[in-house]
């Protein structure tokens, strides 16, 4: 057998037919014109979607809703800690350490107030009692029964549903 004959293979015709297949062009269809969505527009429409055909996991394997996917919110338990109140607004030396959101938290509110508000965060409030600019005081055992009682009876919807200006 000679150098040039061992070389000259030739490939079966199944793979080259299969290769040609592979590489055909797809026909496909222009979506109608529209504006673009946002992606938590698309995802917002996905999830409908899979709604609406009965498809999707809502449940876990126990039966249980799972918390981010229930029809209302599900509201978690009352904690001290999150029920505790700003006692006294000393004041903030007017630079630096989050001064633009500090003006919108007010003497009485909890913790869990300015979780619910929209524009607060709690840890501006524990970063600003560390620093000394503001005062925490505990909740009192009737304040905390008074709460659990109300997330026991259903009716823990917060009370102040504002927006920070």
């Amino acid at each position: 057998m000679t150098k040039s004959a061992s070389t000259a293979r030739v490939a079966p015709a199944s793979k080259s037919n299969t290769k040609a297949k592979a590489n055909a062009p797809v026909q496909q269809t222009k979506a109608p014109a529209s504006a673009p969505l946002s992606p938590i527009e698309v995802a917002r429409a996905n999830v409908q979607a899979k709604a609406d055909a009965g498809v999707g996991v809502t449940l876990h394997t126990n039966g249980n809703a799972i918390k981010g996917l229930s029809a209302e919110p599900v509201v978690a338990k009352p904690q001290r800690k999150m029920l505790r109140v700003i006692d006294k607004i000393i004041g903030h030396p007017g630079k630096g350490n989050c001064v633009k959101r500090f003006h919108l938290y007010t003497e009485g509110m909890t913790l869990l107030h300015t979780k619910v508000t929209e524009g607060l965060i709690p840890s501006d409030v524990t970063f600003y009692a560390e620093l000394g600019y503001l005062t925490l005081r505990d909740c009192t055992d009737a304040e905390y029964d008074a709460a659990v009682k109300a997330w026991e009876q259903g009716k823990a919807k917060p009370e102040v549903t504002t927006q920070a200006a």
